[in-house]
Parts: structure tokens; sequence; C-alpha cells
């Protein structure tokens, strides 16, 4: 049986690689490289949440990367918002099933509001969605201290804030 601290090490050598992944898709521009980054992220923050004992920052990381993976094709394949909207109610489940708290909460709401985000097309939009869903991942992240998660979510924070500037409020609509 490993050791505390072997799991406890681990726990922080996997989330700070989901940090990478974290700030990295802030920097993209396009729809589809930006999903598939959060992709990797949502991974490696799923193991890095189970490791710390977060289940619901797992869970909604385990969903997060089925719908990440249903979101790319969203732009040119519309039939695939079937298989996107289906992972919505499981998000409430998940909740249900692995309740820890405020956490929990924070974790839920900060997956609902990435979802609500990758299902645009538009990248404005996903990004002013990501605006929302950051600070309450960064709840969750500071109440089962993952100082991994709380350095990939400001500086996330701050990057989409910039890019978003870059954008232009009201410019006009940028697709995948």
């Amino acid at each position: 049986m490993p050791d505390v601290l072997s799991v406890e090490l681990l726990a922080q050598a996997v989330g700070f690689a989901g940090t990478a992944a974290g700030m990295g898709w802030a920097l993209l521009r396009g729809r589809v490289a930006m999903l598939a980054v959060q992709l990797a992220a949502s991974l490696l923050f799923a193991l890095h949440f189970a490791l710390l004992g977060a289940l619901t920052g797992s869970l909604m990381n385990v969903l997060a990367t089925v719908q990440a993976a249903a979101a790319i094709p969203l732009g040119t394949r519309p039939g695939f918002r079937f298989v996107y909207l289906a992972v919505l109610p499981l998000i409430a489940a998940g909740l249900v099933a692995t309740w820890q708290g405020v956490p929990s909460a924070f974790a839920a709401a900060g997956l609902s509001f990435v979802s609500l985000g990758r299902y645009q097309t538009d990248v404005r939009l996903f990004r002013l969605c990501m605006a929302l869903a950051l600070p309450c991942w960064f709840g969750h992240n500071v109440l089962v201290m993952s100082v991994p998660g709380m350095l990939s979510d400001v500086c996330a924070m701050a990057i989409n804030a910039v890019m978003l500037a870059r954008m232009g409020w009201a410019g006009r609509a940028a697709r995948a």
C-alpha cells in the first residue's frame, strides 16, 4: 500500500501537469484546439482530485472529458448536440452521488458554466462562459486545497480576460 506522502506527491505532480493544460487552452484562438487541450486538462484533474479525495471534482472532470470530446464536432456535425446534451443530466446525478458539501456545489456550478461555453460555436461566447466557470472552479480548489487547481484557474482567468479583450466585446463572430 502506498504511503500518504507518495499519494500526495503523485496528486501534486498530476495536478501540475493539469495546470499546464489548464493554462494552455486559454492561449489558443480556435475552438477545436481549445477543446482538445481542455480535454487533456480534465483527464489530469480527474486523477488529481481523485487522489486528493475530492470525489465531486474528480467526477465532474471525468464528465468534462466526455463532454469536450462530444463538443469538438458540434461546429460541423450538429447531430452531436444530442450526445453533448446527454451529459448534462449526469452533472446533477453526479453532484448528488458524490456530495461533499460546498466544494461539490462549486464543482457542479463550474462544470455547468463550462458546459454552456463548450456548447457555443462562437469562440467569444465560449470564452465568456469560461469567465463564469473559472471562479467556480477556483472556489472548489480553494476548499479542497488544490494548489495546482488554484494556479491553473488564476492563470486561465487572466489569460482568458486578455484574449477576450483582444477579440473585442462586439466584434464579428469567431468560429472553430
